[in-house]
């Protein structure tokens, strides 16, 4: 896991806890999720942004990207092989 994702989790939590405690320090009920749920969600959330950022950044989807594979592969043609 990336320090991006690991910061972001760090963050979710503590707001979740302090989001209920809120809630029940105002009289409502706490949010009606389970840890279990939470967790789940959480992890889903992670894996699907994960296989997000993985597939965009290891394909040439941007027009700049694209681009830079070309020059890259131009300049791997170039350089004479030993």
């Amino acid at each position: 896991m990336t320090e991006r994702y690991a910061a972001a989790l760090r963050l979710i939590v503590p707001l979740y806890s302090i989001v209920n405690l809120t809630l029940l320090a105002s009289g409502y009920d706490p949010l009606p999720f389970a840890e279990t749920a939470v967790d789940l969600g959480v992890t889903t959330l992670v894996g699907i942004l994960g296989t997000l950022v993985a597939w965009w950044k290891n394909n040439n989807v941007t027009r700049a990207a694209k681009e830079a594979q070309a020059l890259l592969d131009e300049l791997k043609r170039s350089v004479p092989t030993d």
